[in-house]
């Protein structure tokens, strides 16, 4: 999406050299948005450098307002200071009937959850009398995911595991187990364990038609276990999706990136060499239907889906 031309919005650990810059026109906007007339006034009026920073200002209580809108759990992960702020209270109030089409283009939105039964029903009618915003749907194999989300919290990559308030509890947990065969039955065990759930609460958006749906496996080529065709295909298919003409091998090479965030080892069916086979009834009681649901193969099946 950065090399689209996006800028990206939606979890702390976007850099800032790949965050939305806007025009002056855009800032207006947002300001507009977001304060009442007289401060408006006053702010299109300052000087540039209290200008540039009332409309950053703006734009990050409206960033908060709206992830509050798509059900973002900001106050477990966050603190309640941060949606209770009065400019973020402002933002929420002013724009709870405003229509998502009213936020500034060419700003790609992650979210880490679109639970519908928290999702503000304004969006969803907007969303589905217009089509936009087109929503990218991306997955992985529910073992993988758990796996990843152990070492993830176990402090195995390399920038730490962000500052999710949760994350500091399971990191705590996670730490006083000896194995990794104990935090993964931990992990499987635990119905509130970051990420469990998670491909229940994706089927709607699994099996919506206006949906874009692509999945890590195909996205990762051939470093990361994959095939280059797949992730050919699965590229192709996201820049149709958005509108786009631009070739699809020319980002092909780009998308598995040992730098980012999150990354240990990003290889397709790394679950196979981490999970013992003591644990197999867990994974099928905890993630079966997950994993059928998705189309990946049985537990105690041969090769992980390629």
């Amino acid at each position: 999406m950065v090399a689209l031309g996006y800028g990206m919005y939606g979890t702390s650990r976007i850099t800032p050299d790949i965050r939305p810059v806007f025009d002056d026109e855009t800032r207006r906007h947002i300001a507009r948005l977001v304060y009442d007339d007289e401060t408006y006034q006053m702010v299109v009026s300052s000087d540039p450098d209290a200008f540039a920073h009332a409309t950053t200002e703006a734009w990050e209580a409206l960033g908060w307002a709206w992830q509050q809108r798509l059900g973002m759990p900001l106050a477990a992960r966050y603190g309640v200071e941060v949606i209770n702020r009065p400019l973020v209270e402002q933002a929420l109030h002013r724009t709870a009937t405003v229509p998502f089409a009213d936020t500034p283009t060419n700003v790609c939105w992650m979210v880490t959850d679109l639970d519908i039964r928290k999702v503000d029903g304004r969006f969803l009618q907007e969303w589905t009398e217009t089509g936009e915003p087109r929503i990218i749907f991306m997955y992985r194999d529910p073992r993988d995911v758990i796996l990843s989300m152990v070492n993830f919290l176990s402090g195995k990559t390399a920038q730490g595991f962000g500052n999710f308030s949760e994350n500091l509890a399971y990191s705590r947990i996670l730490g006083a187990k000896p194995t990794l065969a104990d935090k993964l039955a931990y992990a499987l065990s635990d119905p509130a364990f970051p990420c469990m759930g998670d491909h229940e609460r994706g089927l709607w958006l699994l099996n919506h038609p206006n949906v874009c749906k692509v999945s890590f496996e195909e996205l990762v080529g051939e470093p990361g276990g994959g095939s280059a065709e797949a992730q050919l295909a699965a590229v192709t298919r996201l820049l149709d999706f958005v509108g786009s003409s631009a070739d699809p091998a020319s980002f092909t090479a780009k998308l598995f990136r040992r730098d980012a965030f999150t990354f240990f080892k990003g290889q397709i069916g790394g679950w196979r060499e981490a999970y013992t086979s003591d644990l197999y009834d867990l994974i099928d009681s905890r993630l079966g239907e997950a994993i059928a649901q998705y189309g990946y193969p049985p537990t105690r099946s041969g090769s992980p889906l390629s």
